[in-house]
């Protein structure tokens, strides 16, 4: 008869006449103390306990920080990407800016070696050996601006009409001094710049005066190129040539001034020339003070991201001029760096969590059944004995489905972790060298949120069936249940070179297996929870005390403050992370509920890195105990 039935079989049978049967519950003041005690037991086990709640909690706990940190680490991954598609663009652009500038230092040099100007033949041998269409993308071309001082401009032109009859200068302005375009190259896309004076507009002339002043390459402000016909932005890049040389200051460079070269552009054409927008994930807006260069943040662009992932704006100096890159992602960018993984592991646990609670409810409910089906199952025996009878064998068969559906539950809840963790593992073996670093480590992740899962299930399971054979009592060997203990861990005892030692110990009343897990659990303890490097020393030995004994092990471990004594003693109370030891913060409660289900006490006696002693009483065999006096007497 199991336990449930021996509970019920002691109920007070009522009787309010032949074939009568009431539906009252047993009166538990007829019960025997034993029996009543037994009886609340039971139903205090119907009930969810505060230790159900923790796991549901320390479940939830465990899926909202992977989803937080899976999360984190996707959105990570995609700001790190964004920052290297700014850089890679402002530095593109830059390094793009650089070469321009190197072929007009290139022009100047030209001029140099003819003495100091050059002729319209010469200069187009000189455009023509660049290449500019296939070496400079995005450049208009490339040309020559000569300086006419007050009083020149005569000689300037009989020399100019020269090879060109129908050369002019273009448009009239109030400056006294001028700077027309003499030559450019090609000429055929960039016929009306010909004779255009640089002095005729305020943008133009300024930045050319500048690299007249500083010896230095300077772009204009922006313009209008007026070989542009769609009159989009533009810029004309300067570097300024004089004669005899680069002087070395200021009015030294005024005085000899002789013009520059210079290269027209047209920013859109610059920005398809560098960017090639078809293989970015990000969308450029550059800008000159107020005024707008280029814009690829339009509606109409169909990769055009309205509420961008990420935006930057970056403020960088160009050639005297100061630009402004204001870079956003694009939908593209959306697409290839949006995750669902975080998103998994968070309805992957939630699910893990709901069936937890449906185990639990199950758990519940089912053992309220079965007292109810006791209860009635134990009334109006006087008429119905026979039946009686039959129906305690039901119980007792209805505790034993009990038993059966409390296994597959388990089994049920650890077999969706077991497959998660052997397909990722499965995952990893087959195609981790294709995946990255982080795909790699959400694997890892997973794996072990599994079978850290797995353990604390099979503990939890452990725990709450701990009880169910502690009433199986004998007189036990305590040298039996060190040696079992010894044996399990041994493959931990030799891997640290660990000493585990006892002295004679005593015949106790107890469980045989459960004594043994008590053994083992403390043992192991002490194996565990040691510094760096430390070797361990366990040494198992027993007092004799009134009605039983005190059983201490002791260890040279890290120890246990005094404050944390009593925490350690309860379900999931670890004092230390996963990564220093591993653990679900079940083994020390196991020991508790083993040793109060015989009567006793477990306590510890630590202080933090000085080893810890853990004591427990327990009772003295009832019979005669030949080994026990034996043990007193040596003792003594």
């Amino acid at each position: 008869m199991t336990s449930l039935s021996r509970v019920f079989s002691g109920f007070r049978i009522s009787r309010q006449g032949k074939g009568a049967e009431t539906d009252a519950e047993p009166d538990s003041v007829d019960l025997p103390e034993e029996v009543r005690r037994e009886k609340a037991t039971f139903e205090r086990a119907g009930r969810l306990h505060r230790v159900h709640w923790a796991v549901i909690a320390l479940s939830l706990v465990i899926t909202l920080s992977a989803w937080q940190y899976s999360g984190e680490l996707v959105e990570r991954r995609a700001a790190d990407r964004f920052a290297r598609y700014s850089t890679q663009i402002v530095e593109m652009i830059t390094e793009r800016m650089g070469r321009y500038e190197d072929a007009l230092w290139g022009g100047t040099s030209a001029i140099y070696a003819k003495g100091g100007d050059i002729s319209h033949s010469d200069w187009k041998v000189y455009a023509d050996s660049l290449r500019i269409g296939a070496k400079y993308p995005g450049i208009n071309g490339i040309g020559v601006v000569h300086y006419v001082a007050p009083g020149k401009l005569d000689a300037y032109m009989q020399a100019q009409r020269k090879e060109r009859p129908d050369y002019r200068i273009h448009p009239p302005h109030r400056e006294s001094d001028n700077l027309p375009i003499s030559y450019i190259e090609p000429v055929a896309a960039n016929r009306p710049a010909v004779g255009l004076d640089m002095a005729h507009e305020r943008n133009r002339y300024t930045a050319a005066l500048k690299a007249r002043d500083t010896g230095r390459a300077q772009i204009t402000g922006p313009i209008v190129l007026v070989q542009d016909s769609e009159r989009t932005p533009g810029f004309l890049f300067y570097a300024p040539f004089y004669t005899g040389g680069l002087p070395e200051n200021g009015p030294a460079r005024q005085a000899r001034f002789a013009g520059l070269v210079y290269a027209p552009f047209i920013v859109k054409r610059l920005m398809a020339g560098t960017l090639q927008k078809d293989k970015r994930e990000i969308s450029v807006k550059i800008s000159d003070g107020e005024a707008v260069l280029y814009n690829e943040h339009v509606a109409a662009d169909t990769d055009y991201d309205a509420d961008p992932m990420f935006r930057q704006t970056v403020s960088v100096p160009m050639y005297g001029r100061n630009w402004s890159f204001e870079i956003i992602t694009a939908k593209s960018f959306r697409d290839n760096y949006t995750s669902s993984q975080p998103t998994l592991i968070l309805v992957g646990g939630i699910l893990i969590d709901v069936l937890l609670i449906v185990l639990f409810v199950s758990f519940s409910r089912t053992n309220r059944r079965a007292i109810g089906f006791a209860g009635r199952m134990s009334r109006n025996a006087d008429e119905k004995a026979v039946e009686l009878e039959k129906m305690v064998g039901n119980l007792a068969a209805s505790n034993e489905e009990l038993e059966r559906f409390a296994y597959v539950a388990s089994h049920d809840l650890q077999e969706p972790l077991r497959m998660v963790r052997s397909f990722t593992v499965l995952l990893r073996d087959r195609y981790g060298d294709r995946l990255d670093d982080d795909a790699r480590n959400y694997m890892k992740i997973s794996i072990d949120s599994a079978e850290r899962m797995q353990e604390l299930v099979s503990d939890l399971l452990q725990y709450a069936r701990m009880g169910e054979d502690a009433q199986q009592v004998t007189n036990i060997g305590l040298d039996e249940a060190f040696d079992y203990a010894v044996e399990n861990l041994s493959d931990a005892i030799r891997d640290s070179g660990a000493t585990v030692t006892s002295d004679k110990l005593p015949v106790i009343r107890g469980n045989a297996s459960r004594m043994a897990r008590v053994m083992q659990n403390l043992i192991g303890n002490g194996l565990k929870y040691q510094a760096k490097g430390a070797t361990p020393t366990v040494h198992v030995s027993a007092e004799k005390c009134d009605g039983g004994w005190i059983v201490s092990v002791q260890d040279n471990g890290i120890g246990i403050a005094p404050e944390y004594h009593e925490q350690v003693l309860q379900p999931f109370r670890r004092l230390h992370n996963m990564t220093e030891y591993s653990g679900t913060g079940m083994g020390l409660a196991i020991c508790r509920k083993i040793v109060l289900s015989f009567g006793g006490e477990i306590w510890v006696d630590s202080e933090e890195g000085k080893g810890s002693t853990f004591c427990f009483s327990v009772p003295e065999a009832v019979a005669d105990a030949a080994e026990n006096a034996n043990l007193e007497t040596s003792d003594a």
